[in-house]
């Protein structure tokens, strides 16, 4: 019995030892490959804390309207359980009060081989919430999000997510 628990208990302090060193370094190769074209603008790491109740983190990333933006995901460090969403909050100008848009759902892909996935789109706002559902913390995490924006000669031919509907 107490053998069980004993391996129960080192089993949780290892995922939880390997969760936070993924979180504590950044593949910066990887990451300019996936940036690709776009030039590095903004980068933020949001720690998942492990919670048996359902919680959401958000924050909000200020665009220069018509760029294109590449928002790269790094969900290699995260508990089980996280959804990525993506509003539009609209013009700067307008009132606070207006309702934010969904634009993007992370459920909607599929991750590659390292947990990230990216975004790709022409920002006809000025601003945008990045909302972080946390369903199921079974441990605690990280994911980290980065920024590209790509420089008017060095535009992609097409934008996988299409904002103007």
């Amino acid at each position: 019995m107490y053998r069980y628990l004993i391996l129960s208990v080192i089993i949780l302090i290892s995922i939880n030892l390997y969760a936070q060193s993924t979180c504590n370094e950044i593949n910066k190769v990887y990451m300019k490959e996936m940036l690709g074209d776009a030039v590095y603008d903004n980068f933020r790491r949001t720690d998942i804390e492990f919670s048996k109740d359902p919680y959401e983190i958000e924050f909000r990333v200020d665009l220069l309207k018509n760029f294109v933006y590449k928002l790269i995901f790094d969900m290699s460090g995260k508990s089980e359980g996280v959804i990525v969403k993506l509003y539009d909050l609209g013009s700067k100008k307008k009132s606070e009060a207006s309702e934010p848009k969904l634009l993007y759902t992370s459920s909607e892909d599929i991750m590659d081989k390292n947990a990230m996935f990216d975004v790709t789109f022409e920002a006809p706002k000025t601003r945008m919430l990045i909302k972080y559902e946390v369903k199921d913390a079974t441990y605690k995490g990280c994911v980290t999000f980065v920024l590209g924006v790509f420089l008017r000669n060095k535009k992609p031919k097409t934008a996988n997510l299409d904002f103007n509907n």
